[in-house]
């Protein structure tokens, strides 16, 4: 029996769109061509074959999700549950499409909750995607991967998010949630969540490319003279959270004055952009008894094959993006994802791909961006 493993990462699902209407905070436009990417692997793999799909990360993008017209930064279960509903609600395609790939009883489906839908780290939101998505004893097949941040494969390959490579993004996971003083449990949200709850995310609603744009000082630096008033509102809004979150917090005022520059050039160089490929790098190189590291996390697909024979895959994004880099400079429609197979002995080897799809005649346009 022939096994296939399909990494996906950071497709980004929101709330959906409405025909001829702009949805700011939704990125992910691509349900049919998953649809098609399931199909194909499905058939391809044949009647007796067995696929594994590893969500790893960002599936959901429940930070941009609203309650109440509103972003919470804290998150109890009950709003877990209620922000990706709407998700789920919003991509009907997405959601049928997973649900007759779990149809078959030697299909697996495997999810690592990244930066962006920490939410399913709640037993009453993994509850509601397997309502969804494997009903009954279906369920049984679908495995949360929660306690850590990787997930380990028996061939020498590690998946990870990425998240835990930025400080701004890291997250403690003996301790994912803190109790108010109402006795409620709500999420630790990481500094990079906030940031993107209450500086990001507003502004998205006015320009909806930016974080679609790599790197983001370059972009920062081309609004200096083709868009001034927006950076105006990019700083402001950015300096308010560095006092209120990452300034303020620190016990000791010793602390404040010593720590205040070292925490503005490490963290404002994360959101900005830069080193993460050398992060992963340096993680992968620190891993023992592993060949392969597959991430995801900062939407920039790679494949790279190091001196000592490791290899570092990152997945990509399904979202459309725009790299200012002159080494990647242009737009990149995303569609990438990691496929593992295995020869007769066994030897897993791992391909970045690029789903093209059907390549239909044409297609409807929801809404023009």
């Amino acid at each position: 029996m022939s096994l296939y493993r399909i990494v996906l990462s950071d497709l980004h699902l929101g709330t959906g769109t409405r025909r001829g209407q702009l949805n700011p905070l939704e990125d992910f436009i691509h349900d049919e061509r998953l649809v098609e990417l399931l199909g194909y692997y499905d058939a391809f793999a044949g009647p007796d074959g067995s696929i594994e799909l590893i969500l790893n990360g960002d599936i959901f993008d429940l930070l941009k999700v609203k309650i109440a017209d509103q972003w919470p930064t804290e998150v109890t279960e009950e709003i877990a549950v209620a922000k990706l509903q709407q998700c789920l609600d919003g991509h009907p395609k997405f959601v049928l499409a997973l649900r007759e790939f779990l149809q078959k009883p030697t299909n697996r489906l495997t999810y690592l909750p990244g930066n962006h839908d920490l939410e399913l780290w709640f037993g009453a939101v993994q509850q509601l995607f397997l309502r969804y998505v494997a009903p009954g004893d279906v369920a049984e097949r679908v495995h949360f991967v929660t306690s850590s941040d990787t997930y380990y494969l028996p061939e020498g390959i590690q998946i990870r998010h990425g998240h835990q490579f930025e400080r701004i993004h890291r997250v403690d996971y003996s301790q994912m949630t803190r109790t108010r003083r109402d006795g409620t449990e709500v999420l630790a949200l990481p500094w990079g969540s906030l940031w993107i709850l209450e500086v990001m995310n507003p502004l998205k609603e006015i320009r909806s490319h930016i974080d679609r744009i790599q790197p983001l000082r370059r972009f920062l630096w081309s609004s200096l003279f083709l868009d001034p008033r927006f950076l105006v509102k990019f700083l402001w809004r950015s300096t308010l959270y560095f006092l209120r979150h990452r300034v303020f917090t620190i016990q000791a005022w010793r602390e404040r004055i010593m720590n205040f520059p070292r925490l503005l050039r490490e963290e404002i160089l994360e959101i900005t952009g830069g080193g993460y490929d050398e992060r992963a790098i340096r993680a992968l190189n620190k891993i023992r008894g592993a060949h392969t590291l597959i991430v995801g996390h900062s939407h920039g697909p790679r494949f790279l094959q190091l001196p000592n024979d490791r290899i570092l895959v990152n997945t990509g994004t399904w979202v459309k993006m725009i790299n200012l880099d002159l080494q990647y400079l242009g737009q990149d429609s995303g569609l990438t994802y990691a496929v593992i197979g295995y020869d007769g002995n066994g030897k897993p080897e791992t391909t970045l791909m690029r789903w093209q799809g059907a390549h239909e005649a044409c297609e409807a346009i929801p809404y023009a961006d």
